[in-house]
């Protein structure tokens, strides 16, 4: 079965995603407020298939009023470089009900390999919740030992991760593919480096 990647086309994220990549490519530095724009969209883009909504009908004595709630038995966790996502915090936790943010941050181990770290303490938020991971560039193996460690170390199911970043690489996709071919990707823009 062939990775799920999905490449949003939409014009305003094709602009604001250029604009990045642009950027990057000449002076290796984010427009931060452009970034918050990106990946608000790119998350409401994953979300518009992810989140479950019911729709509940009070009969009323003259009419009928419609009622549309989130599932209550579905809650997120969005795995994220926080410092640099803050801004969208707030819109965040008021567009997704029970959502846990947990930092991640990506440095290098002891053999310079690209590593994701983040807060074991927080398992109790992984259990049966649907995971989001937030990445910029998606252009190491870091990623797949991260997403090694959620399924192997905390019991998260492949269909509950999803991740969203600006920009991939081919080749990790292939390698992600390898070895995860039920995980789902949301993009910008594929690069081959």
């Amino acid at each position: 079965m062939p990775l799920n990647i999905y490449i949003i086309s939409h014009p305003i994220i094709t602009i604001l995603s250029t604009q990045i990549i642009y950027s990057l490519s000449k002076n290796n530095k984010i427009n931060e407020p452009i970034y918050d724009e990106i990946n608000f969209l790119l998350i409401y883009e994953l979300l518009r298939k992810w989140i479950k909504v019911t729709n509940i009908y009070i009969k009323d004595i003259n009419q009928i009023k419609e009622i549309s709630i989130f599932n209550p038995k579905e809650s997120y966790t969005l795995f994220t470089n926080l410092e640099k996502c803050y801004n969208i915090i707030n819109h965040l936790k008021i567009l997704i009900p029970k959502l846990s943010l947990i930092h991640i941050n990506t440095c290098k181990d002891k053999n310079n390999n690209a590593k994701i770290y983040f807060n074991s303490n927080q398992e109790q938020y992984l259990r049966n919740n649907k995971i989001i991971i937030v990445e910029k560039i998606l252009n190491n193996n870091s990623i797949i030992n991260f997403v090694n460690e959620l399924i192997n170390d905390y019991k998260i199911h492949i269909t509950s991760i999803k991740i969203i970043c600006i920009v991939c690489n081919k080749k990790v996709l292939e390698v992600i593919n390898k070895k995860y071919s039920n995980l789902e990707i949301y993009t910008t823009k594929i690069i081959n480096i």
